[in-house]
């Protein structure tokens, strides 16, 4: 008998071992981390783009949060409906700030930077079903609100460590998560994590889906993954003074970090209908990884693995980076085999959409991408700022004006 359960036990942890190499061969095996931080990347002399007005960068020391100066005046409404003990009611948002000022002299990617530092500063750690990530999540509707759009267009969409599925990559992810970073002890009680999802009307109903998510492993996250959810936010704020075309539905997913959990779960929960009025999808991932600004577009073709393959809505996509770079010299590479990185458009193109994934990365001699700060101590906006002072402010400019030229194109 115990012979017999010493055997069971090592099979097992023989699967958990392997279980484990997997999940890092699917969340960061795509290319090496590599602990070099000169002044150039691999041998690459970097000359940033001029960032159009300058970025003023003060150093910082981890503190408590202080709130915010501005406190306007606010009316709650008379009558609140619904179960007002949730987390997400509108009862509990009713003090709404102002928005970051944004006119038409504010440069793209201005706004994004004041962002990422304010998730790095305030809400590192934004561990998957933490009390952190909760927090985070609700800064992420706060600002939503301060923009000026209200709880017709915000859904906080709620799930747990189970809801997803309990196959053995996702319990596998989660427990090599918790072992690696030891971080049980910042977990909520109930597992829960959310996804914020702000839908823009447009003329047309066809709906483009943009994402990034807020998570992190053990460290502030401005590239991993604060860079994408502040494009995201400065994008949302500045189209909503733009008469755009299509719905716009950006969505915040949570829980990426364990298994593409959050964004399993918006596209588990998609109605047929629902999927078949989705034209794309893009994805935003740790956006100043190196030199090279890179967007991936494709679909995945059922016949070829892991083959890119491209149709009249990639084609559009390169065209737009190509008349971006004559006009204005941005410079954006395409890449197609991006679009299998591990993060959340991975869900998306399973499902058989076309996607887009943005991202910064660097290239060894080889060809072979690597990152530069990802899954590190490096992860943070003021050693990134110390160390590459252009490189934040490059990267976002670049992605922002991208992705706004993308979202404004027909289809």
């Amino acid at each position: 008998m115990h012979k017999r359960l010493f055997i069971l036990s090592t099979i097992f942890a023989v699967i958990l071992v392997g279980i484990a190499f997997a999940s890092y061969r699917f969340r960061g095996g795509q290319g090496e981390i590599l602990p070099e931080d000169d002044a150039t990347y691999n041998g690459y002399e970097y000359e940033p783009t001029p960032y159009p007005t300058p970025y003023e960068y003060e150093p910082y020391q981890y503190e408590e949060p202080e709130p915010y100066a501005y406190q306007p005046e606010y009316t709650p409404e008379p009558v609140y409906e619904g179960d007002t003990s949730s987390p997400w009611h509108p009862i509990h948002f009713r003090e709404v700030r102002e928005p970051h000022p944004l006119t038409s002299d504010t440069p793209h990617g201005y706004i994004s930077v004041h962002h990422i530092q304010h998730l790095n500063d305030y809400y590192y750690l934004r561990f998957p079903f933490s009390y952190q990530e909760k927090l985070s999540a609700a800064w992420i509707v706060q600002e939503l609100l301060a923009i000026g759009y209200t709880w017709d267009n915000i859904q906080v969409q709620e799930f747990d460590l189970y809801d997803v599925g309990r196959s053995s990559m996702y319990i596998g992810r989660w427990h090599d998560f918790g072992v690696i970073y030891h971080n049980y002890d910042y977990i909520r009680s109930t597992y829960l994590s959310q996804n914020v999802i702000l839908t823009v009307p447009g003329q047309s109903s066809q709906v483009i889906v943009i994402g990034a998510h807020y998570d992190t492993v053990m460290y502030p996250g401005a590239s991993d993954n604060a860079s994408g959810t502040a494009l995201l936010l400065e994008s949302a704020q500045r189209m909503r003074h733009i008469d755009n075309y299509y719905t716009l539905v950006y969505v915040f997913f949570g829980a990426e970090e364990v298994g593409l959990l959050g964004a399993h779960y918006y596209v588990n929960n998609l109605t047929p209908a629902e999927k078949d009025n989705i034209i794309f999808m893009i994805n935003a991932d740790v956006l100043f990884e190196g030199p090279y600004f890179i967007f991936g577009g494709g679909y995945q073709d059922p016949a070829q693995w892991r083959v890119p393959r491209g149709n009249a809505i990639t084609q559009q996509w390169e065209e737009i980076a190509g008349d971006l770079y004559t006009s204005q010299g941005l410079e954006i590479q395409s890449y197609p085999p991006g679009i299998f990185l591990s993060s959340d458009q991975r869900v998306f193109l399973d499902s058989g959409f076309t996607v887009m994934m943005l991202f910064g990365t660097d290239f060894h001699p080889s060809g072979d991408m690597y990152f530069r700060v990802l899954h590190s101590y490096r992860d943070c906006f003021h050693y990134i700022m110390d160390r590459w002072p252009d490189k934040i402010g490059d990267a976002m400019w670049t992605f922002s004006v991208f992705l706004e030229e993308v979202l404004l194109a027909r289809y």
